[in-house]
């Protein structure tokens, strides 16, 4: 888990869906909050944005050794089981997350983090959220 440490703490979360031309269609802004849970081998993972006007709440587990390396992600939000997401990391402050139909790069240095978040569309990816963190 030590890898995921610097993730750890609360953070001001900002950013921009994007269309498949790669044109802004809404704003993100809320808070992403990592926190390292008793016995330290999983790290509770809260979101609370606004993406346009919509509030989006999900809350993720990440821990546990993924059968592909890294660490699985839980994440519950309304859908009626929750998703699973492999966390990998590809150097230091750099962590790759893998999904059905999504991906992203983080890069975490220091009070900033940056997430850049592709999709799955008709078998190719494309970019489709730019978000910035700020710790608090």
């Amino acid at each position: 888990m030590a890898p995921l440490v610097p993730l750890t703490g609360r953070w001001r979360t900002s950013g921009t869906v994007l269309d498949e031309r790669g044109g802004a269609v809404a704003e993100i802004a809320g808070t992403d909050v990592y926190a390292l849970l008793p016995g330290g081998h999983w790290i509770a993972h809260d979101v609370d944005v606004r993406i346009g006007g919509e509030r989006t709440l999900v809350h993720e587990l990440i821990g546990g050794a993924h059968s592909d390396g890294g660490w699985r992600m839980h994440a519950f939000d309304t859908a009626g089981s929750p998703g699973l997401m492999r966390l990998g990391e590809e150097g230091p402050g750099v962590l790759l997350v893998h999904g059905d139909g999504v991906r992203s790069r983080l890069v975490v240095r220091g009070d900033r983090m940056t997430a850049h978040w592709d999709r799955e569309v008709d078998g190719r990816w494309q970019p489709w959220m730019d978000m910035a963190f700020e710790r608090l």
